[in-house]
């Protein structure tokens, strides 16, 4: 499962208003009808942070390795599209190129 918290571009010590203004800023980069895929991971993202109870459950839960996603939503942030392609940065992780 890839970190909500690096999807939304927000810390773990975010309140809701913090969670959804980040949710409705990603939304506005990355609506459905241009980017179905990461429209669904921001929305999946949002449902599992959207409560401080659901990030309590989260962070309890939660025992995931960081993906590849993971580190491209770190190194560019939610916004504009110039992020670098999700199989190029694959494939350096698994040492390919």
């Amino acid at each position: 499962m890839r970190d909500p918290y690096l999807i939304l571009g927000v810390d773990e010590d975010t309140d809701d208003a913090g969670i959804e203004t980040a949710y409705l800023q990603g939304i506005k980069y990355c609506p459905p009808e241009r980017d179905a895929e990461r429209f669904g991971a921001l929305r999946s993202a949002f449902e599992t942070l959207r409560t401080s109870r659901k990030r309590i459950a989260y962070q309890m839960c939660n025992s995931s390795l960081p993906q590849a996603a993971d580190i491209l939503d770190k190194a560019a942030p939610i916004g504009p599209p110039d992020r670098p392609d999700i199989a190029a940065i694959s494939a350096l992780l698994r040492g390919e190129r």
